[in-house]
């Protein structure tokens, strides 16, 4: 049989994950039955039940495992971390939270089996409990889109199935700012997609509101593309032309000093948000290069990407 590994990234989950663990085994009773199952609870430290329930879910069915981290390292490394621990033919990204339909899950694997390699769940339409995060998601996936060197498809979440020879490229990744869209696209392989609806949370809130967006969106950016310096290298240059055009026009009016102008054109006032415009500009720039450089530093540490507390079912 081969054998289908769920990782699922779980954070404050309690009232959510007994839900996932009769759907999930509902699935593999039915629909993918003739496949071996292995689900892989990963904890980011919740504060809640979370723990308690996904050991309870391992010492009544063996094929559930759990694993449990030193602090909340996030979803992108979370993820990272089930594709280091499974085992699976194939690995299906399923977050807890129920937003992407547990019963899509075959349909992922029908294209797996007819020889894609990265089956990416598309979302057609979203129905989060925020209008401002539905927003801001769209806005950060076509800013990403337009900005990042890697074209990952619009609509692309991290609801999708990777081959086993796909995840041992994604393993040997270690970049320590992550970005898993964007990594699962640059590695190419074939592909196919799977359209899908989001659904609102069934129970708990997000924690990824409109400001997450916002530095997710950036982080993205910054870790796929150099276009943001690029297009600083240009706006600077821009900038600096239209100084030289302005300080030519201003000298011309000085001297020729043409009769519909009583006097030379003042200046103090133009001079003074020119100054401010280029300390802000610069600033900017200057934190620009700071995040690239900071991520550098960050990947020269070496530091493991996470840490584990505690598991079970994992040796």
């Amino acid at each position: 049989m081969k054998k289908i590994s769920i990782i699922i990234p779980a954070y404050n989950e309690q009232e959510n994950l007994p839900l996932v663990f009769s759907r999930v085994n509902a699935l593999f009773e039915g629909k993918l039955a003739p496949y071996e199952l292995e689900a892989i609870v990963l904890d980011n430290a919740s504060t809640d039940q979370t723990e308690e329930v996904a050991r309870s879910f391992a010492s009544k069915d063996p094929r559930w495992k759990y694993v449990r981290y030193s602090r909340n390292f996030g979803p992108d490394v979370s993820i990272t971390a089930g594709l280091d621990f499974s085992s699976g033919d194939a690995v299906v990204n399923l977050y807890s939270d129920l937003q992407d339909p547990v019963e899509k899950i075959p349909d992922l694997v029908a294209e797996w089996e007819k020889g894609a390699e990265v089956v990416n769940g598309i979302v057609q339409e979203r129905n989060d409990n925020s209008y401002l995060k539905t927003l801001g998601a769209k806005l950060g996936y076509a800013l990403i889109f337009m900005l990042s060197d890697c074209k990952i498809p619009l609509g692309a979440t991290d609801f999708r199935l990777l081959d086993r020879k796909v995840v041992n490229v994604m393993k040997s990744m270690r970049e320590s700012d992550r970005y898993m869209k964007g990594l699962v696209g640059w590695i190419g392989f074939r592909r196919a997609i799977v359209p899908y609806n989001r659904e609102p949370r069934t129970h708990g809130t997000s924690t990824a509101g409109l400001v997450y967006c916002f530095f997710y969106t950036f982080n993205a950016i910054v870790c796929f593309s150099g276009k943001p310096l690029h297009l600083a290298t240009i706006f600077g240059f821009g900038v600096t032309l239209l100084s030289l055009l302005m300080g030519t026009l201003y000298f011309i009016l000085y001297f020729a000093r043409p009769s519909f102008l009583a006097v030379a054109p003042p200046g103090i006032t133009t001079i003074m948000i020119l100054v401010l415009l280029g300390i802000g500009v610069q600033s900017l720039f200057l934190g620009l290069i700071g995040e690239y450089l900071a991520r550098v530093y960050n990947q020269g540490k070496g530091r493991p990407l996470y840490v584990v507390d505690r598991s079970v079912g994992i040796s």
